[in-house]
This record gives structure tokens, C-alpha cells and sequence, in this order.
């Protein structure tokens, strides 16, 4: 019974650890990403931002200009399908009013 125990506890933390790996490179990965469009970014930064112990905060305030990042793209691209809607509707009034 302990040997089971212990061998589910091993492996939970192991799931956790991989877990923590993926979260890491997913945020490296939107990083990239993000700075890709605006300047060049310097890889080895990033990677210290990650490997070091003490960079709870740096990570946390990268997490934060990620999304907000990606917040601005989505709703920037909801914007511009707003404004192609009303493009449509302004050319469908047009059209009706040269109709008639």
C-alpha cells in the first residue's frame, strides 16, 4: 500500500513538472511571437528570464504583456470585421437607393 502511494505521489510530481516545462515554453513560444512584430528579440533574455530562480515577477509581468497583447490583436480584429459589416451594410443601402 505505501509502494502504491508513493509510486502515485512520484508521478504526480512528475506530471507536475512536465506541466510547468509546457506552461514555460508555451509562454516563451507567445513571447516570441509578440516581439516578433514590433523588434527583434533577443532569445538568450528570454531564456535567463526563464532559468533563473528569482524571476517570479519578470515572468508574471511577461504573462501580463502577453495578453494584453493578445487581447489588443483579438479585438482589433473584432474591430475590423465590424467595420467590413458596415462597408457591407452602407454599399447594400447604396445600392437601394440607386435602385429606386
Amino acid at each position: 500500500m505505501i509502494a502504491v502511494l508513493a509510486c502515485v505521489i512520484g508521478w504526480a510530481s512528475h506530471l507536475y513538472g512536465v506541466n510547468q516545462n509546457l506552461e514555460s515554453y508555451a509562454l516563451r513560444y507567445r513571447a516570441i511571437r509578440m516581439e516578433l512584430g514590433q523588434s527583434e528579440l533577443k532569445i538568450a533574455e528570454l531564456d535567463s528570464l526563464f532559468s533563473s530562480e528569482d524571476s517570479n515577477d519578470s515572468i508574471r509581468k511577461l504573462r501580463s504583456r502577453i495578453t494584453n497583447y493578445e487581447l489588443a490583436i483579438q479585438r482589433q480584429a473584432e474591430l475590423q470585421l465590424q467595420q467590413q459589416r458596415i462597408n457591407e451594410e452602407q454599399e447594400a443601402i447604396l445600392q437601394n437607393l440607386m435602385m429606386k
